[in-house]
């Protein structure tokens, strides 16, 4: 792979706050749990069993659920072979502490695992939570936002909510598959929404190259995709605990799952794209991740540390890209380059191809300046328009 761009540029005069907090640290939220058990017209099982993560006033089983900072996004999980949710509470947990309510399947965890019925009582299960929501008196009333579902997977679980889209196509906008199982997937090929990828380099149970690698390839339709190799870890990293050895220390294989995993959730689900500086951006340059990414809808983000401004972008492999940035208190006209940017006030930061990670960055010098905001975007040129990135505005101290 070739290595991600890095330009130094002239010096901006802004300075701005830092992210303080990196994703596989607790987040603001108790998280607690509960166990379920339903059934649904949708569901394969008659009894469909479930244990659900979420934002609570104190950690615990059975403690009520915070709802003075909700609604939340609903996030399905599906489990890998012969392991029943509480193998990964831990990272559901996390992911609850970060402001999300972790719909945990618990059907199919036995030795005999029927990876379709799996797929419909996972699809039967973020109906029936959302369905709780709505529902009077329900423990989960007024629980769920109306954000796009999002769906995390485990080796066979990431099969498992690829079928779903066969069921009811874009019934999720954000799969995220970590160390997937490669299987016979319609599916994959016509999924639009984004796709992220997680792969251990070491793993032995799913090799990449005849799992992950395909799973990734296969998806051509989605909007957004990214692959990202975890170097020196196994098959296991998202479980509570190790199973196999292997170069990485599972305590770092499993933070490097809650990191990745936290980020691309508050960048699908929240838009806050700025948190992929810790996976793909100069926040993750001394961790073991090796990533690459195919996004026709770009992802943007930016970071401040110290006197710097990092910007990165997602994008398409060779395709022309340029990021501008504009000082002042408001976006005003819209120049033909960078619309929304004030064209007085405007300085092309980086141009040039992007390369065939699909991965681009850039950082700026930043001295002390005044009180400004700073409006940046990037945008890709296809041979049919241009993709643009969001703006993302950055205020000086």
């Amino acid at each position: 792979m070739l290595k991600l761009i890095q330009l130094a540029l002239a010096p901006l005069a802004l300075c701005g706050a830092t992210l303080a907090q990196v994703p596989e640290d607790p987040g603001s939220y108790p998280a607690g749990v509960t166990s379920v058990q339903f059934s649904h017209p949708l569901a394969a099982a008659n009894n469909v069993s479930a244990e659900i993560y979420y934002p609570a006033e104190t950690s615990g089983t059975n403690t009520p659920p915070r709802l003075a900072d909700g609604p939340y996004p609903l996030v399905g999980f599906s489990h890998g072979y012969f392991a029943p949710p509480q193998f990964y509470s831990d990272l559901c947990e996390h992911i609850a502490s970060h402001g999300f309510v972790v719909a945990s399947i618990g059907t199919e965890s036995g030795l005999f695992q029927f990876i379709d019925r799996q797929a419909q009582d996972t699809h039967a299960m973020l109906y029936w939570m959302d369905e709780q929501s709505v529902t009077a008196g329900a423990f989960f009333e007024g629980m769920l936002d109306d954000s796009d579902w999002a769906v995390v997977g485990h080796s066979n679980g990431c099969v498992a909510n690829m079928m779903i889209p066969e069921l009811e196509a874009e019934v999720y906008a954000c799969a995220i598959a970590m160390e997937p199982r490669m299987n016979d997937l319609p599916a994959l090929s016509t999924y639009k929404g984004a796709l992220h990828v997680i792969a251990g380099s070491n793993d032995l149970i799913n090799p990449p190259v005849f799992h992950a690698v395909p799973f990734y390839e296969s998806a051509t339709a989605t909007r957004r995709r990214t692959y990202t190799v975890i170097e020196g870890a196994g098959h296991n990293g998202s479980i509570n605990f190790p199973s196999a050895f292997n170069p990485l220390s599972h305590s770092e294989q499993h933070r490097l799952h809650r990191r990745i995993v936290v980020a691309l959730l508050q960048a699908e689900v929240s838009g806050r794209e700025d948190e992929c500086y810790h996976i793909f951006g100069d926040g993750a340059s001394s961790e073991p991740l090796t990533p690459e990414a195919i996004c026709r809808q770009p992802i943007l983000w930016t970071a401040l540390t110290d006197s710097e401004l990092h910007v990165g972008g997602a994008s398409v492999p060779d395709l022309r890209w340029v990021v501008g940035a504009s000082l002042g208190t408001t976006p005003l006209s819209s120049p033909q380059w960078f619309p929304g940017l004030d064209p007085a006030r405007s300085r092309l930061l980086t141009k040039g191809l992007v390369p065939m990670t699909g991965l681009v960055k850039v950082t700026a010098e930043l001295p002390s300046g005044g009180p400004q905001n700073l409006y940046v975007r990037g945008g890709a040129f296809s041979p049919e328009n241009v993709l643009w990135t969001r703006m993302a505005v950055l205020q000086a101290p």
